[in-house]
């Protein structure tokens, strides 16, 4: 596969996986509980994918003369869509965190008075 088709391809990719992330982002946001099995099953294709586009473009990158200027803007392009992508991981990593967490326990019983304590503690000597 050529640089630029690999490349054009792996920006549609790219682009697929930053809404998902959006979608991800939403119903984190909206339900504040984890994600379904149908939502990390189409996350672990999408991350599948990406693999496999990331490996055509390396491949591509390897041969000589294949960095044309158009190619470089094309690069940077892809880079801007993967930082976007990373920051709204983050979030969602911190929203998914906040979602699972175990909330706190109410107060726990009153402490007991010390005079108590030695009441019962006297009866067991």
């Amino acid at each position: 596969m050529s640089l630029p088709t690999a490349l054009t391809a792996h920006a549609a990719i790219c682009d697929d996986l930053y809404e998902f992330m959006l979608d991800e982002n939403r119903f984190l946001k909206a339900s504040a509980r984890a994600l379904d099995e149908a939502f990390l099953n189409r996350k672990r294709a999408l991350l599948a994918s990406l693999t496999r586009s990331l490996e055509a473009v390396r491949a591509g990158a390897c041969r000589p003369g294949s960095k044309t200027p158009e190619l470089r803007v094309a690069m940077e392009k892809v880079q801007q869509i993967i930082l976007k992508a990373l920051l709204l991981d983050r979030e969602n990593e911190q929203l998914l965190l906040k979602s699972t967490l175990q909330p706190k326990p109410a107060a726990g019983a009153a402490r007991p008075v010390a005079s108590q304590l030695q009441r019962i503690y006297g009866k067991f000597r």
